[in-house]
């Protein structure tokens, strides 16, 4: 789709740059509540896992395993 005549065409926007840790600076309370209104099952334990693993290879994992216990 072509600007109609007389205007210019917006500037094409830049994405933002993905995180490699989606939760890095976020506080322990902070991932209780999100995985809380989220409906997670364990929210706490999940919190504590995502909270200790943060930034690690085995955070993917450990999330796994509690996957695997419900």
């Amino acid at each position: 789709v072509s600007a109609p005549p007389g205007r210019a065409a917006p500037a094409a926007r830049g994405r933002k740059r993905a995180s490699a840790n989606i939760f890095q600076g976020v506080g322990l309370l902070e991932l209780r509540s999100l995985f809380r209104s989220g409906g997670a099952e364990r929210p706490e334990e999940r919190a504590r896992l995502v909270w200790r693993y943060a930034g690690q290879r085995r955070m993917a994992r450990a999330l796994r395993r509690l996957r695997r216990r419900r």
